[in-house]
């Protein structure tokens, strides 16, 4: 993977359906570049396909869990697939982990904190909890669609409407307003450990005020952000080139008006569960 591959993923990052010809326009290189780039990130398990994202700000409750445990990474790992509605796991370096998961209320917030305890034989737990923006509500032709693209996210409607027996007219519509929501989106499944020429780390930011995402947008080599409300905090995942590239990345960050405190994390080992979301369909209440 090198910085070129990175642009086409942050691309599909903001829009995982965005068409080849699209993404060759903005990047001023050919849509058979592009499709030969994105299967070779594909064959070299770099990119492990695209899911459904869900906006945790909109839909039920989610939130972080930091751990830190002294077990084997490859037992976590399997041990953690136990906690339904687990979407998100990192394993970074020195025994710590980050897993973004879902749940209904705060009995059953407390009761996955224990049993991720339990699963990872963590001597620390922590959690970030997710700022939340209202609570967009989906009916069951929303969930219909949307459970059967968890898979395969940039699957043609046409394709799509002779499984679903919906027309592809009313699921474009759909898929439309819910993302003009900013509810749902197609996500590009990277796994970032096995892109060799790139480090991925990410920093967690704490702030007085969440308006810091914007300075932090503005950087180049920002993959994503996401917003905590408790404790206050703009978390980040950014990638490098080298060592430096990274001190350099923190160092401006430091500097900014409003950051408090930064601490960051070197990315090793990753999972997408795209599973999640049958647990988020049960729990809003999604009948088959």
């Amino acid at each position: 993977m090198d910085t070129l591959d990175v642009k086409i993923l942050r691309l599909l990052w903001e829009d995982g359906r965005m068409p080849m010809y699209k993404i060759a326009e903005k990047l001023g290189i050919s849509s058979s570049a592009v499709d030969k780039r994105i299967k070779a990130m594909l064959d070299r398990k770099e990119l492990l396909g695209f899911s459904i994202l869900i906006n945790p700000d909109k839909i039920l409750t989610s939130a972080v869990v930091a751990i830190r445990a002294k077990r084997k990474r490859g037992e976590i790992f399997k041990n953690i697939e136990k906690v339904r509605g687990i979407m998100h796991f990192i394993g970074c370096l020195g025994g710590r982990y980050y897993g973004e998961f879902w749940f209904s209320d705060e009995m059953e917030m407390e009761d996955k904190l224990l049993l991720f305890k339990e699963l990872t034989g963590a001597y620390s737990v922590e959690v970030y909890r997710h700022r939340k923006e209202g609570n967009y509500m989906l009916d069951n032709l929303d969930w219909k669609i949307l459970l059967a693209m968890r898979d395969n996210a940039r699957i043609p409607f046409s394709e799509l409407s002779k499984k679903i027996e919906l027309s592809a007219k009313t699921i474009s519509k759909r898929w439309e307003r819910m993302k003009e929501e900013d509810v749902v989106k197609a996500y590009p499944m990277i796994n970032r450990p096995f892109s060799k020429e790139i480090f991925w780390f990410s920093l967690f930011i704490k702030v007085d005020d969440l308006s810091v995402e914007n300075k932090i947008k503005k950087m180049e080599n920002l993959w994503r952000t996401s917003l905590f409300q408790d404790p206050k905090m703009v978390y980040g995942v950014f990638y490098a080139q080298a060592v430096k590239e990274i001190d350099d990345t923190m160092e401006r960050v430091i500097c900014m008006k409003g950051a408090k405190q930064v601490h960051y994390e070197i990315i090793v080992e990753e999972k997408f569960y795209p599973q999640y979301l049958d647990f988020v369909a049960y729990k809003m209440g999604y009948k088959k």
